[in-house]
């Protein structure tokens, strides 16, 4: 990879990124739910992270009320992340050694740190999502991140958690099988 880009990927994202990461993610959920998304336009990048949070939530929330009656909106969350992950590693010509940094760039927008070890697992933590999100809107969002991390990556595998923060681990941790 290209030593400049590498350096920039490890910065944090700036405002504008934050904002327009923000803005597809819900686009997505608005998508996935059936529902409108908050606007943003007005709001300075910092206040676009909490109201996401709490949006995503209260539809997630909102979902599993209905039991099993939820496991579209999940299905549709998780098509919708690998076909924004896909649309941005071809729009932005994303190659497959800048994937991974580019996914972890992306991540640190949203309050996440993520990274990688040999074997290949992956670490989500800290998360700006795990005092908010209930283990159950965890699992739920987990299909955004297999499908967005799937798109992007440009692979076919599943997303398998092994523990989440929001269960009580120090770190979600999961692999693609």
């Amino acid at each position: 990879m290209h030593t400049a880009l590498q350096k920039m990927l490890g910065w944090p994202p700036p405002a504008w990124v934050r904002k327009a990461e923000v803005a597809a993610i819900l686009g997505v959920f608005a998508e996935a739910f059936d529902v409108d998304p908050p606007a943003l336009e007005d709001r300075p990048a910092d206040q676009c992270l909490p109201i996401f949070r709490e949006f995503t939530a209260a539809c997630m929330e909102e979902a599993l009320k209905g039991g099993e009656a939820a496991l579209p909106y999940r299905d549709r969350l998780g098509a919708g992340g690998f076909r924004l992950g896909s649309q941005m590693r071809a729009a932005l010509r994303v190659s497959a050694a800048s994937a991974f940094p580019f996914a972890q760039f992306l991540y640190r927008g949203i309050g996440i740190e993520l990274t990688r070890d040999e074997s290949g697992c992956l670490r989500f933590g800290p998360c700006s999502f795990s005092q908010r999100y209930s283990p159950m809107c965890c699992m739920f969002m987990s299909a955004f991140d297999e499908g967005f991390l799937r798109g992007l990556l440009g692979i076919d595998a599943r997303l398998v958690f092994s523990c989440r923060l929001t269960e009580g681990a120090p770190c979600c941790l999961a692999s693609f099988e």
